[in-house]
């Protein structure tokens, strides 16, 4: 029987594979799905949610299916991929669909929050972080009460740090939240 450790290195090799022409920016997409595994464990979060990180976009992205997901890596990794997965014409659509999964799914949170830290993270400087700010009201307003308050933190921090003068600042996580 394979442990959570062995499930997880499986899940980056399918991912690897899945993802080999893809790319995040001008760097193989394996860079994002390692930034967010890494959020991951800075929040010391593992198991599932670990092999999940891997994968939150191998059925968006990739000829894969939820089944196949289900099939390799259990029903609760593949429940957590699917409540992160958009479906929809254009990204207000797709992001639309994850938030209303993610609320019937909550644990589904923290991977989003990881996800959309490393997303933040990495676009420091890039005309891609103005796409992010644009959409926190409506992030924070979907997903309010869910996931990790360390993660939202970060969030909003990540958000804050990488502020150009003159621009104005996201609105602070706290207890207009809940």
């Amino acid at each position: 029987m394979m442990t959570a450790d062995d499930l997880e290195r499986e899940a980056r090799r399918f991912a690897e594979e899945r993802h080999a022409d893809q790319r995040y920016g001008v760097r193989p997409y394996v860079v994002h799905l390692e930034a967010v595994r890494c959020v991951l464990q800075d929040f010391r979060y593992g198991g599932d949610l670990g092999i999940a990180a891997w994968l939150h976009v191998v059925v968006e992205d990739t000829p894969t299916s939820r089944e196949e997901v289900a099939s390799r890596f259990g029903d609760e990794v593949a429940s957590l991929v699917w409540a992160v997965t958009g479906i929809g014409r254009n990204r207000k659509e797709r992001c639309a669909s994850a938030y209303e999964k993610i609320r019937a799914h909550p644990a589904a949170a923290t991977l989003k929050l990881a996800d959309r830290i490393a997303n933040v993270e990495a676009s420091r400087g890039s005309h891609q972080l103005l796409m992010y700010r644009a959409e926190w009201p409506s992030f924070r307003e979907a997903l309010s009460g869910l996931g990790d308050e360390r993660m939202w933190r970060r969030l909003a921090m990540g958000l804050e740090a990488s502020s150009d003068p003159g621009e104005p600042e996201p609105p602070a996580v706290g207890s207009n939240r809940s």
